[in-house]
């Protein structure tokens, strides 16, 4: 990806967060995050990942994002100069949730580790 996509992909980013948080008053988005945005190169479509602190909105957040894209992008008219404003497709971003489950896996294996030494340590006292 050139300098300019990885501009424009920023620029979209912090611009539909803005426009999220400050225009769309909706509570089931309080806790919504853009992870990122991948623009094509001929600017005709960004795909936004999006993430959320409450797995379980997740239905209804693509929902209200999805009737809000025409509202969003008109927004992002006013906010950034360029010549092609791209179609917005929402997808939710499972990244930060397999993050955290294999985090979890890892300390579940650590733990289990730790017992296994412990009882072999507590059989060789004995």
């Amino acid at each position: 990806m050139n300098l300019r996509m990885e501009r424009v992909n920023k620029q979209l980013m912090r611009q539909i967060m803005d426009v999220i948080h400050k225009e769309v008053d909706d509570p089931a988005i309080d806790f919504l995050s853009i992870t990122r945005v991948e623009t094509t190169s001929d600017l005709q479509e960004s795909k936004v990942y999006f993430s959320l602190f409450d797995e379980s909105q997740r239905e209804k957040v693509e929902e209200i994002l999805h009737k809000m894209i025409k509202f969003i992008r008109v927004s992002l008219g006013k906010r950034i100069r360029l010549r092609i404003l791209p179609q917005l497709k929402f997808i939710p971003d499972d990244s930060i949730k397999y993050s955290v489950d294999m985090y979890r896996k890892i300390e579940e294996v650590k733990d289990k580790d730790e017992q296994g030494d412990v009882e072999e340590d507590n059989r060789e006292n004995s």
